[in-house]
């Protein structure tokens, strides 16, 4: 059985692997600066040797915390079809062989149920990019998500999944959106408050 294997992401295509592994890293220096991550620094595209050999490494980080440095190595896949377990041993062989003290796979796809078991046992840390979210799957830390972020979540659950927006193509941006209407924002926003009530009477 696999973990969320929805095969269509809109940024799985509109994006090249490149662009998805500079996305990564990008999103990944927002939660640094989020987190307030001391000498943080990350790279694309690297090769690291290590005494068994050379390793190509896509996105790797480092920082210092309880005054140690660490060392996280990320694999960008962008896939169409499921993460298999192969992909994960072989960042955990990685780890071991660079001395790393952490692992991250970031997908546009799910992950098989071997791929999760294996990454849950190393503490190895999943992530699936969805369309505008990324789902932590394995080995994250656990976040509070706020109540607001709940209830708007909650109000995108009744919304179309696409929406159309009128382009302004002098000033090369959008400048209205069309559908879905006012109308239908308003009666999700409605449906989310009954939601929200409901679960928290």
């Amino acid at each position: 059985m696999d973990i969320d294997t929805n095969p269509y992401r809109e940024l799985d295509a509109n994006i090249n692997a490149t662009e998805f592994e500079i996305f990564c890293m990008e999103t990944l220096k927002a939660y640094a600066q989020r987190e307030k991550l001391q000498n943080f620094v990350i790279k694309h595209d690297q090769k690291i040797t290590s005494n068994d050999g050379i390793y190509q490494i896509d996105v790797i980080a480092e920082y210092v915390a309880l005054g140690a440095k660490n060392i996280v190595l990320i694999e960008c896949k962008k896939y169409k079809s499921s993460v298999k377990r192969d992909v994960v041993t072989n960042l955990h062989a990685k780890l071991l062989s660079i001395g790393a003290h952490k692992g991250i796979i970031i997908s546009t796809a799910g992950y098989q149920r071997g791929a999760v078991q294996y990454a849950e046992k190393h503490g190895i840390a999943l992530w699936q990019v969805c369309n505008n979210y990324i789902k932590h799957i394995s080995a994250s830390a656990d976040k509070h998500i706020p109540d607001a972020v709940k209830f708007q979540l909650e109000i995108e659950r009744h919304l179309p999944k696409f929406f159309a927006l009128e382009w302004d193509c002098l000033k090369d941006y959008p400048c209205e959106q069309i559908y879905p209407t006012e109308e239908m924002i308003k009666e999700a926003r409605n449906k989310a408050k009954e939601m929200w009530i409901s679960k928290n009477k």
